[in-house]
């Protein structure tokens, strides 16, 4: 009795391993039978248009579809996202910056037409503002399009004392103050740049920069109201320094000792120091 229960126990067990074998085995042909249809898929060969030469920045659709394009075969699983499948796609468009030959062309690569040249790097309440100086107010032959200046301005300003003072028998005051008013401002054309040049037929050139609509106003009163000058920010981890204004007091007076500022204003003390106008 007790063996033919023992015999049972073990058919049944055997029974049970053998059919997990089978369903295993079943579940392994079924994984490799999938991978395989994936791997064939993703092997299968599709047409695609890659750059046949560079494509310069700016170029438009229609000039890419007529001679800078070819198609080649590629694996389905290595086209790029955005892909096109026919040059119609980019007709109405313009190259965003430089396609190198061999690249797949992509939508992504460009920007409509109207977007080119200055209008490419302005956006929201960004402008593009010319404005005509002398080669040395423009750094000209220094800097290049994409470089990044400050505004350095140099304004005369007339300061009013006090109706019963002493000083406002005197009248007026003219001073003069220096500071940087505006900072990191993007240089769309250069003074080199071929768009630029001579400005209303005179030997002074000009230069294209990106600023804020309240920059532009910061700016125009510089240029029309006193004297500026543009300086160049450096490329590798720019900063600036704390915001100051220069005076006559300042320039004159800052870093030295006591005993200097006696000597300089005749024993009167930094109070005495005028802009001599």
């Amino acid at each position: 009795m007790l063996r033919g229960t023992l015999t049972r126990y073990r058919w049944r067990n055997t029974a049970i391993a053998g059919g997990l074998a089978v369903a295993g085995a079943i579940l392994v042909l079924l994984y490799v039978a999938s991978y395989r249809n994936d791997v064939q898929k993703g092997a299968g060969l599709v047409n695609v248009y890659v750059a046949s030469h560079d494509i310069p920045e700016g170029t438009d659709g229609a000039s890419v579809a007529g001679g800078y394009l070819k198609k080649e075969s590629v694996l389905r699983r290595n086209v790029v996202d955005g892909a096109i499948s026919s040059p119609s796609q980019i007709a109405t468009l313009a190259a965003s910056g430089t396609i190198l030959a061999g690249e797949q062309v992509t939508v992504r690569q460009f920007h409509p037409a109207a977007e080119q040249g200055v209008l490419a790097n302005i956006s929201g309440n960004q402008r593009a503002m010319t404005i005509p100086g002398d080669g040395n107010q423009l750094l000209s032959n220094v800097v290049v399009d994409g470089d990044h200046v400050d505004v350095l301005a140099n304004i005369p300003y007339t300061v009013r004392p006090p109706g019963n003072s002493a000083a406002a028998a005197q009248g007026d005051f003219r001073r003069v103050a220096s500071r940087i008013i505006l900072r990191d401002l993007l240089v769309l054309r250069s003074p080199g740049s071929a768009q630029s040049g001579a400005f209303n037929g005179t030997t002074n050139t000009s230069i294209t920069l990106a600023l804020t609509d309240s920059q532009a106003q910061k700016l125009l009163f510089a240029v029309k109201n006193g004297d500026w000058w543009l300086v160049l920010r450096p490329v590798a981890r720019p900063a600036d320094s704390p915001d100051s204004v220069e005076t006559i007091e300042s320039v004159l007076a800052d870093g030295i000792a006591q005993s200097g500022i006696e000597q300089l204003t005749g024993g009167f003390g930094p109070g005495s120091i005028g802009s001599g106008n």
